[in-house]
């Protein structure tokens, strides 16, 4: 990357303090855009200056919608992973089925989020043919909703599924994705620390972002997630009252 190092340099020094705001995810990806990348999917041939952008969406699928619009302005396509199991959002209910079928409307992926941990305790270690059965599963339920493609990300990823590959699905921790190419993830808001790796990324990567984790204004790590676990108190509350007690009837 040290020969397009001066040309992006060039494009836009407003990433280098990193915040964690849509306005400046947006700036983010017109540099990478700017820098020679183009965005992909994991069922592309990968070559330099390929993209692999991958979202996992384990806090809020509001943000993640926001994230894939922004995307489709600029004409950026990703893959948005969905956690079946997660306690904040259900992918089946009436609004979040109609935001996974805008992310998908938008040219995205959306793919699942698989929880090994629903599944097995730790220590636990499940063979292949289990593990490829329990994504089926998950695939199943979400093609209720949308067209996933075949590949999967796994939530919290134990050691297990690491550098490894499956012949049920394409893993997004396959070595192709993971340990043969640079792999770039926001979790816990980590870029705040290094945010040098703006100008240091790989020639080809996968970039792993956490939707929740952003928003209109800047915040930290704990407040996007006592601000997920709020709106879904309330989002749940507002539906529960208007089912039950707000003219709804029960039989």
């Amino acid at each position: 990357m040290a020969e397009h190092a001066d040309q992006s340099a060039q494009i836009d020094r407003s990433t280098d303090g990193v915040e964690f705001t849509y306005d400046w995810y947006r700036r983010f990806l017109r540099r990478l855009t700017a820098a020679g990348y183009e965005f992909c999917s994991f069922g592309d041939p990968l070559g330099d200056r390929d993209v692999v952008l991958r979202h996992d969406v384990d806090l809020s699928l509001e943000a993640a919608v926001a994230m894939a619009r922004i995307e489709a302005d600029l004409g950026v396509e990703s893959t948005y992973c969905v956690l079946l199991s997660s306690p904040l959002y259900n992918p089946l209910e009436g609004e979040h089925r109609r935001s996974l079928a805008e992310i998908e409307s938008l040219g995205h992926d959306v793919i699942p989020h698989v929880s090994t941990h629903a599944y097995w305790t730790e220590g636990e270690v499940p063979d292949a043919a289990a593990i490829e059965q329990r994504v089926d599963e998950e695939r199943t339920v979400l093609e209720t909703v949308v067209s996933p493609s075949d590949a999967v990300s796994f939530h919290r990823p134990p050691p297990w599924v690491l550098d490894r590959e499956f012949d049920g699905f394409r893993n997004a921790y396959a070595p192709k994705f993971f340990s043969e190419i640079g792999y770039v993830a926001d979790s816990n808001q980590r870029w705040r620390d290094d945010p040098s790796f703006v100008d240091d990324l790989p020639e080809t990567l996968q970039l792993l972002t956490h939707p929740g984790l952003w928003g209109e204004r800047d915040a930290g790590f704990s407040g996007r997630v006592e601000r997920a676990i709020s709106d879904a108190c309330t989002r749940a509350g507002r539906a529960t009252r208007a089912e039950f007690l707000d003219g709804g009837s029960v039989r």
